[in-house]
């Protein structure tokens, strides 16, 4: 009889444990198609990007899964569809305080390996957001691996406004004077400064609309050798975005953006006879529709 109550007590004692533990559960999903070009290549398009993506949470972690797949697309001449490469990523946001997320992301591509550390902090009026990664080029590049980053310090916010001081810097590592010999101009490094704005304008029922503002104050990179090369003017890097929200449910909402770069160019280490740069890639453009359901 006391083996029994013991049983049953050690029974018990599990159950509430397994009980009290988080699940794994399913909060969505969705795809998404991204269409990226330069206005160099006429109607041809750089990269047309599918994603698919499903949310995860466990207690306080919320963990992201994408899967996705580029192409080019040659509309002129060749009629050609082509396979750039694949992206397999993995989010994972643990919520510290009330206030502060840390996060790991990995990305691995066709081309390269991404390992990021991640912060997100936001307490109302103040908040600020960054992601550091290592990247590890595939032989297929040749090229050095780099450390990057794209940080916002610092940011405020007030109603439907929000805004931020944002840096992205890249640092190659290695030797780069290796891979110049072998006839590549790799920077050494590269910094950009940039101020990044936001405005929800119009918020109704069912459909949100918004705009983002990337402007670019000033953009500089190094070589190990004196070769002209193009960058970014002052005040020559600048996107604004157009985005729709559209609830058709309360789970289900298809949304879309439109976004368009204007970009100036200044030359470094300039020599005379030189050629110069055609002002190809003088401006970018972006496009994105997609679904996401909750559950």
């Amino acid at each position: 009889m006391k083996k029994l109550a013991l049983l049953l007590a050690a029974v018990g004692m599990v159950s509430a444990v397994a009980y009290a533990a988080p699940e794994l559960t399913v909060t969505s999903v969705g795809q998404e198609i991204e269409i990226e070009n330069s206005n160099h290549n006429g109607t041809d398009l750089d990269e047309v990007n599918l994603y698919n993506n499903v949310g995860l949470a466990y207690g306080d972690w919320s963990i992201g899964l994408q899967a996705g797949k580029q192409w080019a697309i040659n509309w002129d001449d060749s009629k050609d569809v082509h396979s750039k490469s694949h992206r397999l990523q993995i989010d994972v946001w643990n919520k510290v305080t009330d206030d502060l997320k840390l996060g790991f992301r990995y990305r691995g591509t066709s081309s390269y390996d991404r390992f990021y550390g991640r912060w997100d902090w936001n307490n109302g009026l103040l908040w600020s957001a960054g992601d550091v990664w290592y990247q590890a080029e595939s032989e297929v590049n040749d090229t050095n691996d780099s450390l990057q980053f794209e940080v916002f310090p610092i940011g405020v916010q007030y109603g439907p406004f929000k805004v931020g001081y944002f840096i992205n810097y890249v640092k190659t590592l290695g030797d780069t004077s290796v891979i110049q010999k072998n006839g590549k101009l790799v920077k050494e490094d590269y910094i950009e400064h940039q101020i990044r704005a936001y405005w929800t304008f119009f918020k109704g029922e069912q459909l949100t609309l918004s705009t983002e503002g990337r402007f670019t104050l000033t953009a500089d990179e190094n070589y190990e050798k004196t070769t002209p090369y193009r960058t970014y003017d002052d005040f020559g890097r600048n996107r604004i975005y157009l985005k729709a929200n559209y609830a058709m449910t309360e789970n289900l909402t298809v949304y879309g953006s439109y976004a368009w770069e204007f970009r100036d160019f200044k030359f470094e280490d300039y020599k005379p006879g030189a050629p110069k740069d055609d002002n190809t890639e003088n401006a970018y453009q972006n496009f994105i529709v997609g679904w996401s359901y909750k559950f």
